[in-house]
């Protein structure tokens, strides 16, 4: 069991792990039994992958790599969702103190909100923003996300596919103790 604090990340994580817990309870039925797998497909699929047992077990398969996959974009999209949260409540934060607070107001101000919000759009730059108060391990373990989160949603191409393939309970702790990180 993981604990996750953050209760966007905790919630999205909490589907994930259910949407896996149901699949490998199905999956395992498949396993010498390949007829089981019309009772999990949509009703138009039935007798398509059940006619020989290599091909049913080959549809789980591919069926558990997709869910993953699908779960490593869900869960970095949602940590990114957080942390864009709360990286633009910091900035109105700011930029409110200095509206209020400045003699003037100031012409610098509203290009550097501009350019600021033009670079901090993708994770990459939030990674930018953040890796001076990370941790070098945790921030390398990012990265590795990162780059696995990129390989998988940029349809696994222009690189090399990861060196290591997180489980989705550890992955989204690294988040959340990332998230932690930067409240601090």
């Amino acid at each position: 069991m993981v604990t996750i604090n953050n209760d966007v990340l905790r919630e999205t994580y909490n589907y994930l792990a259910t949407i896996d817990n149901i699949l490998r309870k199905e999956v395992k039925h498949i396993i010498g039994n390949k007829n089981y797998i019309d009772k999990i497909v949509p009703f138009h699929l039935s007798r398509i992958y059940s006619n020989k047992e290599k091909t049913a077990l080959n549809f789980a398969d591919n069926l558990t790599k997709i869910a993953y996959e699908n779960s490593v974009v869900s869960i970095v999209a949602t940590f990114e969702r957080v942390i864009f949260a709360k990286y633009r409540t910091t900035y109105g934060s700011i930029k409110k103190l200095v509206s209020t607070n400045a003699a003037k107001p100031l012409d610098y101000f509203k290009s550097k909100e501009n350019f600021i919000n033009d670079k901090i759009d993708k994770l990459s730059g939030i990674i930018y923003l953040i890796e001076s108060y990370l941790p070098p391990q945790l921030l390398q373990q990012l990265k590795v996300i990162k780059d696995h989160r990129n390989y998988i949603a940029h349809g696994k191409r222009d690189v090399a596919p990861p060196s290591v393939e997180m489980e989705l309970n550890i992955m989204a702790k690294l988040l959340d103790d990332i998230i932690r990180e930067i409240e601090n």
